[in-house]
């Protein structure tokens, strides 16, 4: 049989959800011996952000892509990539490259990753984008994929009728090591305390004021709990100058940027993502993979619909509750009590392994390709 031969199509190698989730994607894929998966990176090999993806050994065409790109040489590189192979797996939008694979030999498909997050502009610009990238997942692409039902829901909202529509959840190339003594020798203040955690981006739609917020309250009559915040982003001196406002710096942990979250996820007690309008949540399900109790907000979107499958209870409709919820489950802690969950989290956790979903997407490549 011949193998089936894939190129996904990214803007760059950055630190958010899409690079994680084909970080993961494309190595399950490279040990499957039906699939030739490579990638298209619309960016300069030198300028590339995030190097990871670079070190698998993945074969990775670059094609320097500007906005608004008139260059019809630029295209027919494209083109020249795609037509050698069966499926173009798209996982951004650019509206010229988007009309240029008109002509492209290969099958697309195109994966939903996003789903009116907040904090998006709400501009001419913007809205005529949605309105293209609609009419292309209706009339260009042989088939549509979305990280989750709210994201399909979104949009189908916004108009897309493509009959071949599904849902294939994002997927995580789980690890079975880690390093629990590296946050705490980095941080030794963290050592004999009850730690509540996140890790994401610092942008203004991960809310994670509303974290410290709750967490100052929880705080006051609370003192061996600490508040450790791994990430980085736009938002971080605003959260830093809320917390030194608030007068608890002596209690939250600003980690910054990490590559190897896992060792800062394991020495969480409880992990909180306050996301609004979240596609998925890959960060989620690296924290159920390690049994951790996960809270979300109710308008977490994708977020949302991982916890409701394992624990409604840890679903917040606000502040108020979010800080209701810290103080019960750090009295467990303080009680001694057993939580007798951690194991049922790692076995829903695997429902995402990255393996499961690699063959979900095999299917669906042999399908459209009529294989």
């Amino acid at each position: 049989m011949c193998k089936v031969k894939v190129v996904h199509v990214v803007h760059d190698f950055l630190f958010g959800g899409i690079e994680a989730f084909l970080f993961y994607l494309t190595q399950a894929q490279a040990k499957n011996p039906e699939l030739d998966v490579s990638i298209l990176c619309c960016q300069d090999k030198d300028a590339v952000a995030n190097k990871r993806i670079v070190n698998t050994g993945i074969p990775i065409f670059y094609v320097k892509l500007n906005p608004f790109d008139y260059n019809i040489r630029t295209y027919k590189k494209i083109l020249k990539i795609t037509n050698t192979h069966d499926i173009v797996h798209l996982h951004i939008f650019k509206p010229l490259m988007a009309e240029a694979l008109r002509f492209s030999k290969a099958k697309i498909i195109y994966t939903n990753h996003s789903a009116g997050v907040d904090g998006r502009p709400d501009t001419i610009s913007f809205k005529a984008k949605t309105r293209l990238l609609v009419r292309f997942l209706n009339s260009i692409c042989d088939s549509v994929t979305n990280n989750s039902l709210y994201t399909k829901d979104f949009w189908i909202k916004m108009g897309v009728k493509n009959p071949y529509n599904s849902v294939i959840y994002n997927g995580v190339l789980f690890k079975d090591s880690w390093n629990e003594k590296r946050a705490l020798e980095e941080f030794p203040s963290l050592n004999e305390k009850f730690i509540i955690g996140t890790t994401s981006r610092f942008i203004s739609w991960k809310r994670v004021e509303y974290l410290i917020e709750a967490f100052f309250e929880m705080q006051k009559n609370n003192d061996d709990v600490m508040l450790l915040l791994v990430g980085d982003g736009e938002t971080r001196e605003k959260l830093e100058a809320y917390v030194e406002e608030l007068g608890i710096t002596k209690k939250v942990i600003f980690a910054g940027f990490q590559t190897n979250v896992i060792d800062y996820q394991a020495v969480m007690d409880l992990c909180v993502f306050a996301s609004s309008s979240e596609p998925f949540g890959l960060v989620a399900v690296e924290c159920l993979h390690l049994g951790k109790p996960t809270i979300v907000f109710k308008d977490g979107g994708g977020i949302t619909e991982i916890i409701e499958g394992i624990e409604k209870d840890f679903i917040v409709d606000d502040i108020p509750q979010l800080t209701n919820l810290l103080q019960t489950k750090y009295t467990e802690f303080v009680e001694g009590e057993v939580d007798d969950s951690a194991q049922k989290r790692i076995e829903y956790a695997e429902r995402f392994n990255v393996v499961e979903i690699e063959k979900e997407f095999y299917d669906l490549y042999k399908q459209t390709v009529n294989f």
